[in-house]
């Protein structure tokens, strides 16, 4: 498993698979590895207090299920990400947001009613109201703005202290991508934007992001720092730069391009 394409988020593109695995979570969303070090167990080999399996996709040729249980603990998806392959990180960012998704829309949100699950629909469907619930994904933007040689990275109160990133937001409703790119370092740290472009995407499953990257050339403006965003926002050459996210994230990976000359 090294490609992304080796996971498909639909249980049955595998008419008959050669296994099927479960990724547990604890009550706290936290992965519970299988007692042999694995990522997944096999569903002969489940905890006993592993509630109802729910279908996420496949990996491979094996069908691949997600499941929570109570009374363990796990391990943040966050310290598991660095060491799996692309396809592992799809399949089990894809699992957490299934459970997490199950867990938030248990009753329904127009009439309050118990939602049943419809598998082949990947919807959660409320029989009083007739209304139907689908998996949410909240897209967001992330962007290097680059001036030169120069990097402009801020840190959140939400990462490690020593831990520098990109400016990211979320997309507002009728917003452009490339909208949303500029509003939100603008908001941010003051400065304007020329060359917008998109590098790619990942999704990101804390807790149903979409993450939308591009990068961008500054065109002007004095840093202006949202307190109530960031802790510090400073500019970086790319012979220098600090501890930043690892290239197993989009913004590794495009801080990555920057300091190859690739942004």
């Amino acid at each position: 498993m090294d490609t992304l394409t080796d996971f498909v988020a639909d249980p049955w593109a595998v008419a008959t698979p050669e296994r099927e695995r479960v990724a547990v979570f604890s009550d706290g969303l936290d992965l519970y590895p299988a007692a042999e070090g694995g990522l997944f167990h096999s569903t002969t080999a489940l905890p006993d207090s592993v509630g109802e399996l729910l279908p996420v996709g496949c990996l491979g040729r094996d069908r691949l299920y997600v499941a929570r249980a109570s009374g363990v603990e796990g391990q943040s998806l966050r310290s598991v990400y660095p060491n799996a392959s692309p396809a592992e990180r799809a399949a089990l960012g894809a699992a957490r947001q299934r459970l997490q998704w199950v867990r938030d829309h248990a009753f329904c949100g127009r009439c309050g009613g118990p939602t049943q699950w419809y598998e082949h629909e990947y919807t959660l469907y409320c029989a009083h109201c007739d209304h139907r619930h689908y998996p949410r994904v909240s897209p967001c933007v992330i962007v290097a703005v680059h001036d030169g040689d120069w990097l402009l990275l801020g840190r959140s109160p939400r990462h490690p202290p020593d831990l520098w990133t990109l400016i990211a937001g979320f997309i507002e409703p009728g917003e452009s991508a490339e909208a949303a790119v500029a509003r939100e370092v603008h908001e941010e740290t003051g400065v304007q934007l020329a060359d917008v472009r998109y590098h790619g995407s990942e999704s990101w499953p804390f807790p149903h992001q979409l993450m939308l990257g591009y990068s961008a050339r500054f065109a002007g403006g004095p840093l202006r720092r949202a307190e109530d965003e960031l802790v510090a926002l400073e500019w970086f050459h790319r012979d220098s730069l600090p501890r930043v996210p690892g290239d197993w994230t989009i913004a590794g990976r495009l801080i990555q391009a920057f300091s190859q000359g690739r942004a």
